[in-house]
């Protein structure tokens, strides 16, 4: 569950034979269905009882015309400036007489004669139509998720009104990792009892953090060259997970204080040359970082789950490497809009003086 960002509860799963040039009639379509098929009764219960919404659920015409009256206040007083949320209300929060709020957000996937925001609203009319609800695009207690994949149409109901990787950090930097992704990176190095894990550029802490609350068991060690990043990371650590197991200091990854063969595991999120430093200088610094960790990573068995959006350098930096490591998966994932990648990489059996040793000779063969 540390992975999740959001929670939903699926309310329907239909078929619909979409026209596929027609607009009006597969916007017709999805009318008909949502009238005649989407029953949320079940799945309006749950949520109610998950959230702990008290208002209602199910209002009555009059209950309704009533608080659309109250609406045209509450609409003026939006109008002012007033700050509103842009992600909805705490349903926790409601009062026992509000009506519920809600918004219907439509994602596609597959050719449609329409768009999303088009199928959303004619969804969202008809739910209206059905449960008597306000429509409320900002103070909303309800977002119901409607997505139209080919020739099915999924309807869920969001549960969680902030997403689960709102957590842990307090003191945020300039790319803060969501604790989500810091989870399923620290995954994907398969932790174990006992091991020794680092990350060599922890930015504000948000790795180490979530590998010290979920792998108990386990050392955290973490650090950065920057002073305010080491700063900003003791701060949350000291927040949010204290009696966890998880030094921090101040280092450069081109020469980490480590001994040869001393850690087990390294996850980090790298400097993408976008957002934090320049793919000119990444093209030097990978290749340092990486020999770096060919010789704290303990042969063998040490694990390396690396996360870069500059595969160039990253590349490049692997030829430096030689043999020192071996990819064993590469997975893509979306961050803020980048197309970055995960590298999952294992250390050899070679030893790094064996690996000098080699790399001096071929140059001295090369010199000759």
């Amino acid at each position: 569950m540390r992975s999740i960002d959001n929670i939903f509860i699926v309310g329907s799963v239909l078929k619909l034979n979409f026209d596929g040039i027609n607009k009006e009639a597969d916007l017709k379509l999805c009318t008909n269905v949502v009238h005649d098929n989407v029953k949320l009764e079940k799945a309006l219960n749950a949520w109610k009882s998950i959230t702990r919404f008290s208002g209602k659920i199910y209002p009555t015409i009059n209950e309704y015309e009533e608080a659309r009256k109250c609406e045209k206040i509450f609409d003026s007083l939006k109008s002012t400036g007033s700050k509103i949320r842009k992600r909805g209300q705490n349903p926790a929060d409601a009062d026992h007489n509000d009506v519920l709020r809600y918004r219907v957000t439509c994602e596609r996937i597959g050719k449609h004669s329409f768009e999303s925001p088009e199928a959303a609203r004619i969804i969202g009319g008809e739910l209206q139509d059905k449960y008597h609800w306000l429509v409320d695009l900002s103070t909303y207690h309800l977002e119901i998720i409607c997505k139209i994949i080919k020739n099915e149409i999924v309807t869920q109901l969001r549960t969680t009104h902030e997403s689960k990787h709102h957590r842990n950090i307090m003191h945020f930097g300039p790319t803060t990792l969501r604790a989500t992704i810091c989870y399923n990176l620290l995954r994907l190095a398969h932790p174990n009892p006992g091991d020794i894990i680092i990350d060599p550029m922890c930015g504000s802490g948000s790795i180490p953090i979530e590998g010290g609350l979920a792998y108990e068991n386990s050392y955290m060690l973490c650090g950065d060259n920057h002073i305010k990043a080491v700063l900003r990371s003791k701060s949350n650590i000291n927040i949010s997970c204290l009696k966890s197991k998880i030094d921090l200091t101040q280092w450069s990854v081109t020469y980490l204080p480590f001994l040869n063969s001393s850690i087990d595991i390294v996850v980090t999120d790298m400097p993408f040359g976008k957002r934090s430093g320049k793919m000119s200088d990444n093209r030097v610094l990978y290749k340092e970082f990486l020999l770096q960790l060919g010789r704290v990573v303990r042969p063998t068995t040490g694990r390396l789950v690396l996360l870069t959006y500059d595969r160039r350098s990253f590349h490049l930096a692997l030829q430096k490497a030689g043999n020192l490591f071996r990819i064993t998966k590469i997975l893509g994932v979306n961050i803020g809009g980048l197309l970055a990648a995960v590298y999952v990489l294992k250390r050899t059996k070679i030893e790094y003086k064996e690996f000098e040793r080699r790399t001096n000779n071929d140059h001295t063969i090369t010199k000759q």
